[in-house]
């Protein structure tokens, strides 16, 4: 569209009109006032995909299985950090996959959900290993037992919750304190982490996940210091348990109001959330319901295959492929391996590709 636009929503009209008849390697179209298609582009130049090199990251601390603290040594605000979530093996591609496109699809800049930064593209042939989202510090709910939790924190809580599924036709399905962190900054509560959310009704949607008994939940355990009733299957954990007795505070936590008044507010929304639980039965019956595509078929690689009557190379596309067997035919193998953190000397400093700036 050729005339300035206020918002993008007419855009994002528009482009919704086409997107199905376009193809794969198209990052730009133009259309006429009325909509018409008028031309597109397979230019790089236009494509405004957000992504850093895996060789631009600097390494700063290991956060857990394949969960980094990193630095991009590109990035306009000189230190900022961020945190790094990849894969190198075949089984959490489709995890990673889904994380990802639901994380950059959500609201831009929103007070209680981490922001998403980028896709990590490997050195080799640009291909996706992962992405980046901001670092908010200060620990998790669940390391950061020193903080006086807020009621208003509660509150932020719901209406981000609500906000994914009523709006959004997402549910998060993992609400924990592990999940939840405080931006000192904007004294705001946000939600990050997005590994085991579905579109409700859709692939991976869980009913005993549900989001309501999750929050519910973290509250009982954050106030009370216990967690014991969620160590079992979803399946078989019941928040009735919680809900009909008193909740004792622990005499570690620090709350800004009486544990009566985090509980009348918690009652008061789950009450209504349960009595309007067929608002959303599938992620299409949200107004602003969100959509990704699966994961690209992988394009076609040349193979040897052994044969009794000898070695013969075939075309197709392969998921995965073994390192050792790559190297034995001569093919360029991405390098995942670092060296442990007790190895580093001090002011030693290491790229996440493993090798040292």
């Amino acid at each position: 569209m050729e005339e300035e636009l206020e918002s993008a929503d007419p855009a994002i009209e528009q482009l919704s009109k086409h997107v199905d008849d376009l193809e794969p390697d198209i990052f730009k179209i133009r259309v006429s006032s009325q909509g018409d298609l008028i031309s597109t582009s397979t230019n790089p130049e236009d494509d405004n995909t957000r992504s850093i090199p895996r060789s631009k990251l600097e390494e700063l601390d290991r956060l857990g299985p394949l969960v980094d603290l990193v630095t991009g040594l590109q990035s306009s605000k000189t230190g900022e950090k961020l945190v790094f979530k990849y894969y190198f093996v075949y089984q959490r591609m489709s995890f990673v996959w889904n994380e990802m496109n639901l994380w950059m699809r959500l609201p831009k800049q929103h007070p209680n959900i981490v922001s998403f930064d980028k896709i990590v593209v490997d050195e080799l042939e640009g291909r996706c290993v992962g992405f980046t989202t901001k670092y908010i510090a200060g620990g998790t709910l669940d390391e950061n037992k020193s903080l006086v939790f807020k009621l208003k924190w509660l509150h932020q809580l719901i209406a981000v919750i609500d906000e994914l599924h009523l709006k959004l036709g997402i549910a998060h399905q993992d609400v924990a304190l592990r999940n939840l962190v405080i931006n000192d900054l904007t004294d705001s509560l946000l939600i990050l982490y997005f590994n085991f959310s579905a579109r409700v009704g859709d692939v991976g949607f869980s009913q005993a996940r549900n989001d309501v008994d999750g929050v519910v939940f973290t509250m009982y355990e954050l106030i009370t210091g216990h967690d014991e009733l969620r160590s079992v299957e979803h399946e078989k954990q019941n928040v009735s348990h919680i809900e009909g007795i008193e909740w004792i505070k622990h005499p570690d936590v620090q709350l800004d109001r009486p544990v009566a008044e985090f509980r009348k507010v918690l009652d008061q929304w789950s009450t209504e959330r349960r009595k309007d639980a067929n608002r959303i039965n599938t992620y299409k019956d949200a107004p602003n319901y969100i959509e990704w595509p699966g994961i690209p078929r992988p394009p076609p690689s040349e193979i040897v295959t052994n044969y009794i009557t000898g070695p013969m190379i075939e075309s197709y596309g392969l998921w995965s492929m073994g390192r050792r067997e790559m190297l034995e035919q001569g093919k360029v193998v991405l390098n995942w391996q670092r060296p442990a953190p007790t190895k580093l000397k001090p002011g030693e400093r290491l790229l996440e590709t493993g090798e040292y700036t």
